[in-house]
Order: C-alpha cells, then sequence, then structure tokens
C-alpha cells in the first residue's frame, strides 16, 4: 500500500512538473512575441502623453506636461520683444505657436521682413536649447483669395514658401535637419469660416486666416529604427 502511494506521488510531482515546464514555455513565447510587436511598433507621441497622464491622476499623483518649461521660456521672448500678435498654446501631442503672417510676409509675398527673422532666430535658440527632442512642423496658411502669378501659381504654393522660408531660418539656427517639417495648407483649414460675410467682417476674418503655425511634438524612438534605415546620401 506505502509503494502504490509513493508511486501516485511521483506521478503527480511528475504531472505537475510537465505542467509547470508548458506554463513556463507559453510565458516565454508570449514574451517573445510582445517584444517583436514593440520592435516593430511606431510609437505615437499624442497617445503614450496621454496614458502618461492617465496613469499618474489614476496612481493619485499629478501630470506634468513636458513642455511647460518650453511654453514659459517662450512666452518669456514673446515679453521681452513685446509680442502681443503670437500666442502659445500647449497640447496633448506638444504645444503649438500661432501667429499672423502679416507679422512675417507681404501680403501675396513668401520673404520674411528683417524683424519677424530676429524673433524667429530668438524662438529657434529657445527650441534647440530645449531638452525636449522633437519634430518642428511650420504650417503656411493663406486666405481664401487665389492667387496666380508667375512665382506662386497657386495658394499652395506661396504657402509652401512661406512654410520653407521659416524652416531654412530655423536650419541656420542650428536646428536639425532632420527634426524640420514644412507643410503648405493653403486655405484647406482656416481659423474662421467666410462664407456668408462681406465687408470688414469678410476682410477680418481673411486676414485672420493667414497665419504661421508652428507645431513641437515630442519625439519617442521607435525601436525598429537602425542605422541600415537610414537613407543613402544623395549624389
Amino acid at each position: 500500500m506505502k509503494k502504490y502511494q509513493h508511486k501516485q506521488h511521483e506521478e503527480a510531482e511528475e504531472g505537475e512538473g510537465n505542467w509547470l515546464i508548458s506554463y513556463a514555455d507559453l510565458m516565454t513565447l508570449l514574451w517573445g512575441f510582445f517584444v517583436i510587436i514593440a520592435a516593430f511598433s511606431t510609437p505615437d507621441p499624442t497617445k503614450f502623453e496621454k496614458l502618461k497622464k492617465k496613469t499618474a491622476e489614476s496612481m493619485g499623483g499629478s501630470y506634468l506636461n513636458p513642455f511647460n518649461k518650453l511654453t514659459d521660456q517662450l512666452k518669456d521672448v514673446f515679453k521681452e520683444e513685446n509680442i502681443e500678435h503670437m500666442k502659445v498654446e500647449v497640447l496633448s501631442d506638444g504645444l503649438k505657436i500661432t501667429s499672423s503672417s502679416a507679422y512675417f510676409f507681404d501680403i501675396g509675398k513668401a520673404k520674411l521682413h528683417p524683424n519677424a527673422s530676429e524673433v524667429l532666430k530668438k524662438l529657434a535658440k529657445v527650441i534647440r536649447s530645449s531638452s525636449q527632442s522633437v519634430i518642428v512642423h511650420i504650417e503656411g496658411h493663406t486666405d481664401d483669395v487665389p492667387i496666380n502669378n508667375k512665382e506662386f501659381p497657386s495658394n499652395w504654393d506661396l504657402s509652401l514658401s512661406r512654410a520653407s522660408e521659416v524652416v531654412k531660418l530655423f536650419e541656420t539656427q542650428g536646428i536639425e535637419h532632420t527634426a524640420l517639417r514644412p507643410v503648405g495648407l493653403a486655405d484647406v483649414e482656416p481659423e474662421l469660416r467666410t462664407e456668408n460675410l462681406s465687408g470688414a467682417e469678410l476682410e477680418a476674418a481673411r486676414s485672420k486666416n493667414r497665419r504661421i503655425v508652428i507645431r513641437l511634438t515630442k519625439v519617442l524612438i521607435s525601436h525598429s529604427k537602425t542605422k541600415s534605415d537610414s537613407p543613402a546620401p544623395s549624389k
């Protein structure tokens, strides 16, 4: 009887051991699967910051936006230069600087005013010295009045040329070439709708729609980015 019980005990131990080995193998495979998924994923800064905020709140802590310090530094520049036409907003995925394009360019032109260039140089210095790794999107926005001349066949060309001028100036001030993104949006994203407007109201809306927007978004390093992904040098 004792021999039979001893045999049952050994069989139970062997059965439990096999189960644990299978379970460990499963966990290892799942871990490897999720590592591969993470390696080939593209991080989303917006979702990442929202997750950090929700996690902090759920744990009873407070969320500190990583762009708060940079926002304060930019506001200091606006104050020093007595600039009232620029505003900075902290967003879930970074921050946005908006300015009337009249401060930067003459109507229908894409050459930066000297005063605007000096202010942009100071903004570039703040952005460059920030501890945050950022992507800098420069958006050019026009009104809905079509342009068609030898220099700018359309509002697309005008808005992109303006954005590119700001990008080129930022690059001369030490902001990394790979961090800059000029975007020409013409009149497709107006601040104010102009339908059914006329006279002074129409002109005021168009003036508000003519603007330059600088967006800064945090860079999240993708594990799938390797040296082999880098583009070959141009010839």
